[in-house]
């Protein structure tokens, strides 16, 4: 779920690894050991780290004393200690993402952020990191990788998949282009998380949801000069 709606996935916690007896002090693996290296090999995501299963979590959880504060020299605090570090590492270097925003396209009220600076021959190739409007009639998306596109709005309107526009089962058009103005064009745009934004058009449509994944390709087959076809 969070790959498809592209919420950076920082690494896996495996929990109630180990059981250990507090009067014997002997280990107990309650379920096969392995199994989050294995799951964070699969999913290619870093493994942060086991937690054991441990009364004394719960209890300094109820109690309102944290274990890592009421007993910072536990197995259970230290390992943490160990995540909270390896989580602090990767957020220090990890990618700008734009902020929620409510984008008013005629007066340009609200508009995201466009943070050139952040580009890098190595991002994400469906993470935006601006967007902005550099005429009344294109949208320009800046990507993660420091590709551009500029997109003409009708365009976007046209490429709309919602059940109005786009038979779900077939994928037959049902929208058909001469009904659509040529001067149609936003009056707002919404974020959607970080995986889509959401149009609402001067012609009254609203139902689409376009994700950056979708509007990456449909940069794509823009410059090859198939819009028609996205």
């Amino acid at each position: 779920m969070f790959e498809k709606v592209q919420v950076k996935i920082l690494g896996l916690v495996e929990n109630m690894r180990t059981f250990t007896c507090p009067h014997c002090g002997e280990n107990t693996d309650i379920f096969r050991r392995g199994g989050g290296e294995q799951m964070s090999q699969e999913l290619g995501v870093p493994f942060l780290g086991a937690l054991p299963l441990d009364g004394d979590v719960v209890d300094c959880g109820d109690e309102g004393r944290p274990i890592v504060v009421d007993q910072p020299a536990s197995v259970s605090s230290k390992v943490y200690a160990t995540i909270a570090t390896a989580l602090v590492a990767q957020l220090n270097g990890s990618v700008t993402v734009l902020k929620p925003f409510t984008w008013k396209w005629d007066s340009n009220e609200g508009a995201p952020d466009w943070t050139e600076g952040a580009a890098r021959p190595a991002g994400s190739q469906n993470t935006p990191i601006g967007l902005l409007r550099r005429d009344p009639r294109t949208l320009s998306i800046l990507w993660e990788d420091g590709h551009r596109d500029d997109f003409d709005v009708r365009d976007l309107r046209l490429a709309c998949q919602c059940a109005l526009c786009i038979e779900e089962m077939s994928g037959r058009k049902l929208l058909d282009p001469k009904t659509i103005r040529h001067d149609v064009a936003p009056q707002q745009i919404v974020s959607i998380g970080n995986y889509a934004v959401k149009f609402d058009w001067n012609d009254g449509h609203n139902s689409g949801i376009y994700s950056f994944n979708n509007l990456r390709a449909l940069g794509a087959r823009a410059a090859a000069g198939d819009v028609e076809n996205v």
